[in-house]
């Protein structure tokens, strides 16, 4: 009840709120006026019968209220407000009704009970006459009216119903039936204005419609570009508007044309579905028409036009005449194929892109499928692509993207698909396998014709592909299933030797899968706080001193305990992870660092490992620099290890920076596993190298006779020794083995002959129970013993 008055606000049409708007400026103002003289002349009649608080204050503050809101309608006469400011008004003017008219209500009911008896009646129609002539004041809102009814008029008028006095209760029913009559007036009155308004403004929209319709027709019919055609059916002739001069390029035919001079010019392909048979004029229901053809313009182009008919019927339902237009759609038709090409072709090479590859290999599994045959994916990927685009810019990395999709497409196998899948990743299809011929080494021969040399701007690039392999259905029977073959054939390819081509072989699932398992636990240890560092010392082989240690990744595996960084190797090729683990080591490894500090352990130089990926990010040095920093230690207690591998490809620019940063500081640099990898003797020249480790493949095979591997080793020292670099021998386990090393001047040593990998715990035991001359004593013992003793006898005194 209380809610539908302002809903019946908020949906009614703006032309309604106008007009109720309009009267309203002058009814509310006028409804306030009465009731104000109703309140001056009921305080005049009872002012000598009751207390000045009931005849004066209470109709003092009552006229203050009814004056303001009377000035506040006075000033809205001024302007025309929009539609949703006026239902503000509206609402407000519902309530301020009720507030006013329950106050005049009260007031009246008050009054009735302090005046003397016989005033009693003339109150109770002071209230009920004043009540009634505001509502009826307030006829454009019924609402309000409503308002000031009820709550003007209801409190005296319960009382009197409720006073037991049979005169009493007679008027008040009087009351409410005249109350009754003279709101059903004014709803209906307002109703009948509301409705008028309502079709008021549908005729006027309905009209304004109609004009604009007929403008828009007009307008239309000399601007637009549409050729109108008209067809009597009665005669030979069609015709044309103007537009069919600048469309089609026949000026000449906006006379009219024959029909024979009509279908010469549409395209003898698209005729038949053009024609309209006599059983279609016949049938009642046939109306219009659509369809899309190509039309042999004047200037001797053929038009795509999308035509549109209307059969014109007598009353009867007999066709008279047939009209239409015609909309020339040639620009839109090619937009649509040049965004088809797109959708589908890959727009630096122009070969099918993922989308079309996906589609053409499912067409060829089904088809493969019908007729008992198989259908061979080859994948290929790019060697060192990210190497070229960073040292030879991007412009020639396309051009070799755009050279390897030329040689695909042009040793592809007939009816083959070549498509560039993402980045610098090629893939063919090969339909139907068997009767391609292709095999190992037809694959084998392709790859070697597409992995050519070119040159670009002047520059020589070497173009080198590796190539995965996956058959259907004997490697997956979906596409996914077979893409996911050929990649894992690709992956090891380029991880056994890159240029190669690889076979699908169902253990490469199993590896993969491995590789999953443990990049999952890298990523759970990190999670779970599991990686930690475990310590190996460093032997100094001419005093058996302990000169520090390196920090070697252990982690705790939920059931099977302490693990080696073999267990979750996957992890180190994955840059994000690997990036995460050596932070977390540098972590744990500083902070143990401090820790043996503040004890005042001695412990040397700890050494840490870092990664190719480390430096791609191009901010290892700040990393490393800055957490020594935070723990107060000075960067010389540290070493940093890395492998051969960082100083090939992109990266060396980034290490050659970090490394001269860090070793500025007082970080020693150490290259591990020296030997197996790429590094040469200009890296030692250009990168700040200060030990080299001699790996422990080298190490393992040193005996009592000389081998290709103890002249090796021995090269090695002396290359050192001649560049004033310091040599640390990996995996030392045995005391033939130190020996040997003693003798060949290296000059330090770590392995198990000296101490397995420790916790940082037991570090400062270790420290405390170390001999150095227990060195001496180890290679006494060994065959190479008195031979070490003999040329390093002052080592060990």
């Amino acid at each position: 009840m209380f809610v539908r008055p302002f809903r019946q606000i908020a949906d009614s049409s703006d032309a309604l709120l106008r007009q109720q708007f309009v009267r309203l400026r002058t009814q509310v103002p006028l409804m306030y006026v009465m009731m104000l003289i109703n309140a001056s002349a009921l305080a005049l009649a009872t002012h000598r019968d009751v207390p000045r608080f009931y005849s004066v204050a209470m109709p003092a503050a009552l006229s203050v209220a009814l004056v303001g809101r009377s000035i506040l309608w006075l000033t809205r006469s001024a302007y025309d407000p929009q539609p949703a400011r006026i239902r503000r008004f509206l609402k407000g003017a519902v309530v301020a009704s009720v507030v006013l008219s329950t106050a005049f209500g009260i007031w009246g009911f008050v009054l009735l009970g302090v005046a003397p008896p016989e005033r009693e009646t003339a109150i109770a129609l002071f209230v009920f006459v004043g009540a009634i002539s505001c509502c009826y004041c307030l006829q454009a809102l019924p609402a309000a009216g409503l308002a000031v009814l009820v709550f003007g008029a209801m409190p005296i008028t319960a009382r009197l119903l409720l006073s037991g006095d049979a005169y009493f209760t007679g008027i008040a029913i009087t009351f409410i039936m005249v109350a009754v009559v003279v709101y059903r007036a004014m709803s209906s009155g307002h109703e009948a204005v509301a409705s008028a308004m309502e079709a008021r403004s549908e005729m006027t929209g309905l009209l304004a419609a109609l004009r604009d319709s007929e403008e828009r027709y007009r307008l239309a019919a000399q601007a637009t570009s549409d050729v109108i055609w008209d067809v009597p059916l009665d005669g030979d002739r069609i015709g044309w508007n103007s537009a069919v001069g600048a469309t089609l390029g026949y000026p000449e035919a906006e006379g009219g044309t024959s029909r024979q001079w009509w279908i010469e010019r549409i395209h003898p392909d698209d005729l038949p579905r053009l024609g309209i048979t006599p059983r279609n004029l016949k049938d009642p229901t046939f109306t219009t028409w659509s369809e899309e053809f190509r039309v042999l313009s004047g200037w001797g182009d053929y038009r795509t036009m999308y035509g549109r008919g209307f059969v014109v019927r007598g009353a009867d339902g007999r066709a008279t005449r047939l009209v239409g237009s015609l909309q020339d759609i040639t620009a839109q038709k090619r937009y649509e194929d040049e965004l088809r090409q797109a959708a589908h072709h890959d727009s630096l090479t122009g070969l099918p892109n993922r989308l079309l590859f996906t589609e053409r290999l499912d067409a060829a599994l089904g088809e493969a499928r019908r007729t008992d045959g198989t259908v061979g994916l080859i994948v290929f990927d790019v060697d060192r692509f990210k190497t070229i685009n960073d040292s030879m810019g991007h412009d020639a990395g396309d051009a070799v993207l755009c050279e390897v999709a030329k040689r695909l497409q042009r040793v592809a196998p007939v009816g083959a698909t070549a498509a560039r899948l993402a980045g610098d990743e090629f893939a063919i299809i090969i339909p139907s396998l068997t009767d391609s011929g292709m095999g190992t080494a037809q694959i084998a021969d392709l790859l070697a014709q597409v992995s050519r040399p070119m040159t670009h701007a002047g520059r020589h690039i070497d173009v080198s592909l590796s190539a995965g392999f996956a058959a259907a259905f004997q490697d997956g029977n979906s596409p996914d299933e077979i893409h996911k073959s050929a990649d894992l054939a690709l992956y090891a390819a380029k991880r056994e030797a890159r240029g190669g081509l690889r076979a699908f072989r169902r253990d490469m699932r199993d590896a993969a899968e491995r590789e999953m398992h443990m990049l999952a636990d890298a990523r759970a240890g990190l999670q779970a706080d599991w990686i930690v560092p475990f310590y190996q010392p460093k032997i100094c082989l001419r005093t058996g001193a302990v000169l520090g240690f390196e920090a070697l990744l252990r982690w705790h595996h939920p059931q099977h305990g302490l693990r080696t960084p073999g267990s979750i190797s996957a992890a180190f090729e994955d840059p994000a992870t690997s990036v995460q683990l050596t932070d977390r080591m540098l972590e744990r490894t500083v902070t143990d660092m401090a820790r043996w500090a503040d004890r005042g352990l001695a412990f040397g130089r700890i050494a840490v490992n870092g990664s190719p990926e480390d430096f791609r990010r191009g901010d290892m040095a700040d990393r490393i620099l800055e957490r020594l920093a935070r723990a107060g230690l000075p960067p010389t207690m540290l070493e940093l290890e890395i492998t051969e591998t960082v100083f090939v490809g992109q990266l060396a620019e980034q290490v050659s920076v970090a490394l001269k940063a860090l070793s500025d500081a007082g970080i020693t640099i150490a290259l591990d596993d020296f030997g197996t990898g790429y590094a040469s003797l200009t890296h030692l020249k250009q990168f700040p190298v200060d030990a080299l480790k001699i790996d422990r493949s080298f190490v393992s095979r040193l005996s009592l006779v000389d081998s290709d591997d103890s002249a090796i080793v021995g090269a090695v020292i002396e290359l050192a020794r001649s560049l004033g670099i310091a040599t640390v021998a990996e995996g030392v386990e045995t005391a033939t083995q130190a020996a040997h090393l003693i003798v060949k001047g290296c000059d330090s040593g770590q392995g198990y002959l000296f101490s397995r990998p420790m916790a940082a715990e037991k570090v400062a035991h270790f420290m405390r129970h170390w001999d150095p001359a227990s060195v001496a004593r180890m290679c006494n013992t060994a065959d190479w013993g008195g031979v070490a003793l003999q040329s390093y006898r002052d080592r060990f005194h």
